[in-house]
Parts: structure tokens; sequence; C-alpha cells
């Protein structure tokens, strides 16, 4: 299966984006707004990157869909204000990424960054800059290894604009956390095999309501499940009326939001939800199934650890329901517009 072995082999990809951008020269500029945008997992990806970007360095950043970028792009690009367009595609051939960066090419406001997995297509040529990432060369229609990599990629970018490199440090010990992290995947195998939970919710918050949403795709994407995703908190506020004894709740924890998390995850549990918690958690938290990750890195450095275990989740599931993830329903590589 090309979508297992693209998964499972991360750890190793992911050094060689380290070593790829630590060797890279970047300009910092000085932008008044950094805007992030995709389609798709790339959308999701843009989403969280665009919160780190902006924890991280100190200046605005914003994530939107790149269709918006030209069909409402006098809503988004401001007369007198000087912008970074991030663009992310995993093919670098996405039609809604190349209408948008046509139309914002040679505008003497705009700087353009495009992020890929392979720099030799017209989405690379058109923008001012370029992150290639050509190790990257997915078999898989679903992206797996090419999301985690981007965004670690994004991750390291945003560390050489910020005044200080204190971030470096950590995201250096990612490629190695990841691949213990690997290993606990397979804990994800009794939910992904109970076919009497018919419904799966994702819920982060911050960066990682981008990671909820992408997660929620690729089991969407893989085996065409009910799920859904919302920000922590706000699953509360209307969403929470449909957890029952079929729903699974995967809440993706964090140590920013750790006074929190218990009593909602109490709050699912007592409606019957069955509820996995992904993260650091202190002494005593109480779930369905708790999968540890490692709290030596802060909440905005451990984004990738949680990404092969979402995506193990899918696969699983994929595997028990008869799907082929290799050969998702209704799916292609890569979208073109007529």
């Amino acid at each position: 299966m090309h979508t297992y072995n693209e998964i499972t082999n991360q750890a190793k990809q992911l050094q060689k984006t380290l070593d790829i951008m630590e060797k890279s020269n970047i300009e910092r500029l000085k932008v008044d707004q950094v805007i992030f945008t995709g389609c798709g997992t790339s959308f999701y990806l843009a989403s969280s990157a665009a919160r780190y970007y902006q924890s991280v360095t100190g200046q605005f950043a914003t994530a939107v869909p790149a269709s918006e970028l030209f069909l409402h792009q006098s809503g988004l690009i401001l007369e007198g204000k000087n912008y970074l367009v991030v663009g992310i595609s995993r093919s670098g051939t996405t039609s809604e990424i190349i209408i948008a960066l046509e139309q914002l090419k040679g505008k003497a406001n705009i700087r353009t960054l495009a992020v890929t997995c392979n720099g030799d297509t017209p989405m690379a040529e058109m923008a001012d800059d370029v992150i290639a990432l050509d190790h990257i060369s997915e078999q898989s229609v679903v992206m797996t290894q090419s999301f985690s990599n981007m965004m670690y990629a994004l991750q390291l970018y945003a560390t050489k604009m910020a005044p200080s490199g204190e971030d470096i440090t950590e995201l250096r010990k990612v490629p190695v956390l990841v691949s213990g992290v690997i290993e606990n995947g397979i804990l994800t195998k009794r939910i992904a095999n109970d076919l009497t939970k018919k419904r799966f919710i994702f819920l982060g918050s911050g960066q990682y309501n981008g990671l909820a949403k992408e997660a929620t795709l690729k089991l969407k994407e893989m085996t065409q499940t009910e799920c859904e995703s919302y920000s922590s908190l706000e699953f509360r506020h209307g969403p929470i009326s449909i957890v029952d004894d079929t729903t699974v709740v995967i809440l993706l924890a964090q140590q920013e939001t750790a006074n929190y998390d218990q009593a909602l995850v109490t709050d699912i549990q007592r409606l019957g939800g069955h509820v996995l918690v992904l993260g650091p958690v202190s002494g005593g938290f109480q779930a369905d199934q708790i999968i540890e990750l490692d709290e030596s890195i802060s909440d905005r450095n451990r984004y990738a650890l949680y990404v092969p275990i979402l995506q193990i989740l899918a696969y699983e599931r994929a595997i028990r329901l008869g799907f082929n993830p290799d050969q998702p329903r209704n799916l292609t590589q890569v979208v073109k517009l007529a």
C-alpha cells in the first residue's frame, strides 16, 4: 500500500526537509500581512501555518482558500499595503493556485512564495521564491507525508523570519520524535475496527484547528465516514447535541488548553461518546483512550507528532471497512478546473 508506506516513513522525509531548510538562504521580509493559501488539505495546512507564523514572527498572518484570492481579491488585497502570499500545493499544478498567482504576478505590493513537492511546475515558475521539497513524491492520492513536510518546512521558514531563532532548537528534534510516534499509531486500531462507532468528530484549537479539519478530511477521503471538526470549546455550542454511543471524539490536547480539556471530555462521555485524547496530559487525566505525546517541546512545535497517528487511524478504518486507501472514491491526485 503506497498510502501506508508514505505515512510510516515520514520521519526520514522530515529529516530531509530539515536539511533542505537549514541550508536555504531566505530573505527576511517586512510586509503588512502574510496570506497563506491552498486548496483542500493545503488550505487546512495554510490555516495552521498562518497561526504558527503569526505566533513566531509577530507579523499579521491569515489563511484563505486559493479560490478566494481570485474570486474576492478586492476584499483581501488592499491598496497601500504590502503582502507576502504563500501558495501551497503538493503538485504545483492545482488550478486555483495557478489562477491566483497569475492575477497577483507583477503587482508591486505583493511578493509570492510557492511551497510545493514539485519544483519544476508552472506554480514554481510563477512565484518570486520557492520552497521545493522534491524528495516528497507521493504515489497515493490522499496527501500524507506531503502535508506534514510542507507544514514543517513552513515552521522552519517562520523561524528564519522571526527576530529570534528560539524555536529552531525544538524543531530540530521533530524527525526523531516522529519516528517514535509512528509506532504509537497502531494504538488507534481498536477504535478503527469498532464498527459500532459510526460518527467521528475531531476537536482542536489554535493552530490545531487546521489539523482537526485535515484529520476529518483524511477519514472522509479514505472511508466516506460521517465526520466533522470543530474548535474544541465551540463543540458545546450546538454540535455536542449529536453525540451518542456511536460517536468517537478525537481531542487534540495541548498544554495551553489543559485547564479546559478534562471538563470537555467528561461532558462528551456523559452523553455516551467515546473519547480519544492525543497530546500531553497531566497526571490523573481521564478519557476512554489516551495517546500521550512528548511534552519536552512546546505546543506550537509539536504539530508533526500528531499527524501520523491521525493518518493511521484513517488508514486502519479504511482497511476495516474494505476500502482501498490507495484508490479513494471520486478523487484524483490533482484537481484542475475546466
